[in-house]
């Protein structure tokens, strides 16, 4: 088991360019010129950053709006770059405008009230705020949406989730757990090997004939269950198709090693049921990958620039996630298809953009030039992990940042589902027949493979699902 754990880890490690190298302090570097928003009330969006001592946040302020009174063990200074706003403390009021500068002192009870519409207010807090990190501050909220509990981890955290039209809810366990089992289905709230625990690695080398490091997973329109396994231990990428009245593998495709080498982390997969095919993301080497389930032929589309990650860090609690001692630079990740199955969406891990193209380029084998010609931006997205697309055209996109769910609509407005501090990385989600969205969540940010640190992690990791 311990050797199969090494392997596992420096595949993954290999793919980030880990570096273990790592010190208590370090000079961090962001552009807040780039990357998406946090909403955090009517009117009221921030992005923040935490070093180890302080907090520097950047407001941009709609007309009348309104930071409720509250107060913080911190220092505030405030800077008004642009507009003007109104400070209720002490009893008193403060009017600063463009240039002006206001000191809060800790302890000491506020109010604040925008005067202009495009107001922009520049804080600076010492010590650094940990009630926005740990999410206790009033800004977090779940905005009357309640998270309910389907199954909680506290051995291994989870991947992928999926829901079959009868309400059966499966999961994948992410591999940077080392997890016994990789396929689980959810019953009365706990995890049970599926299909059966034959097809589990439980803690053996990889086996041809079992699971090796799983994570996309999906259920199509005929209530099958696909699962995508990486193959990092093997080198070969499969895509396994299950039988859900029968509870058994119903079909088990190798991809080629020339559209699949080994070093490849092909972690999404969405199916088209009605015209047989399949279409993977890889992000090692970013890529479509488009697989024809009848005849077991794949292409490879690559080299686009919607492919690639956009040059926008993941900042999660004030902190810049990094890989390899550099902020983290992640491709194409979440893919989906349109209940018609004729438009394929995706966009990439470290990005801001929600891309779409006609499904039947790839079906009808045209070259990456009039494929990539075609692909047109929808809309917006936060730095995501996952996405699910429901029959209305609605994408719902996880918000690592914002620990929360953004939906971005069929004609690409974006707005906030959910947020809630609950939401530590929620990596993956999936839109039941129900009405319900689930959502697995798995602190994959304090994972050693994303710190460079020992596995921070606090269990128990979850399920949760929410009424759309």
């Amino acid at each position: 088991m311990k050797t199969n754990r090494f392997f596992l880890i420096s595949s993954i490690s290999a793919l980030f360019f880990f570096n273990s190298a790592k010190a208590q302090q370090k000079v961090i570097q962001t552009d807040f010129s780039k990357g998406i928003w946090e909403q955090v009330g009517k009117g009221l969006q921030r992005k923040w950053i935490s070093g180890s001592e302080s907090t520097f946040a950047f407001w941009k302020m709609d007309k009348d709006a309104h930071v409720a009174p509250h107060s913080h063990p911190n220092e505030q200074v405030t800077y008004i770059n642009k507009g003007s706003v109104k400070v209720l403390m002490n009893g008193k009021e403060h009017i600063i405008k463009a240039g002006g500068v206001l000191v809060i002192p800790a302890g000491i009870t506020h109010e604040f009230f925008c005067l202009e519409d495009g107001t922009e207010d520049l804080d600076f807090f010492t010590p650094l705020r940990k009630d926005w990190i740990d999410g206790s501050a009033s800004y977090l909220s779940a905005h009357g949406k309640n998270l309910e509990v389907v199954a909680q981890f506290t051995d291994s955290r989870p991947g992928n989730v999926a829901v079959s039209h009868n309400g059966r809810v499966f999961a994948t366990m992410h591999p940077l757990s080392d997890p016994k089992q990789q396929l689980v289905e959810i019953r009365n709230g706990k995890a049970v090997a599926f299909p059966s625990t034959d097809l589990q690695k439980n803690g053996q080398p990889a086996d041809s004939h079992k699971f090796d490091t799983p994570l996309g997973v999906t259920i199509d329109k005929g209530n099958r269950l696909w699962m995508i396994d990486m193959g990092l231990e093997l080198g070969k990428t499969r895509l396994w198709c299950f039988d859900l009245k029968k509870n058994k593998v119903a079909e088990k495709i190798e991809l080629p090693a020339d559209i699949a080498p080994k070093g490849s982390f092909i972690q999404d997969v969405a199916i088209d049921e009605k015209n047989g095919w399949a279409y993977l993301a890889d992000i090692a080497n970013p890529g479509i990958i488009a697989l024809n389930l009848k005849t077991k032929k794949a292409r490879r589309f690559g080299g686009h620039q919607a492919l690639q990650s956009e040059d926008v860090d993941m900042i999660i609690d004030g902190r810049v996630i990094d890989f390899g001692g550099k902020p983290s630079r992640v491709g194409i990740n979440p893919i989906t298809l349109s209940d018609d199955r004729e438009t394929l969406f995706f966009g990439s891990m470290n990005g801001t953009s929600w891309y779409e193209v006609p499904a039947q380029l790839f079906r009808e084998n045209k070259d990456d030039r009039a494929i990539g010609k075609s692909i047109k931006k929808l809309g917006e997205k936060p730095v995501s992990d996952g996405v699910a697309t429901d029959q209305q055209g609605n994408h719902y996109i996880t918000d690592l940042g914002g620990h929360g769910i953004s939906k971005l609509d069929k004609n690409g407005n974006l707005t906030e589902f959910i947020k809630d501090s609950k939401l530590q990385w929620p990596d993956n989600i999936a839109v039941s027949d129900d009405g319900y969205l689930y959502i697995s969540v798995n602190q994959l940010h304090t994972t050693t493979a994303f710190s460079g640190q020992p596995d921070a992690g606090k269990p128990p990791y979850f399920i949760y699902r929410v009424k759309l």
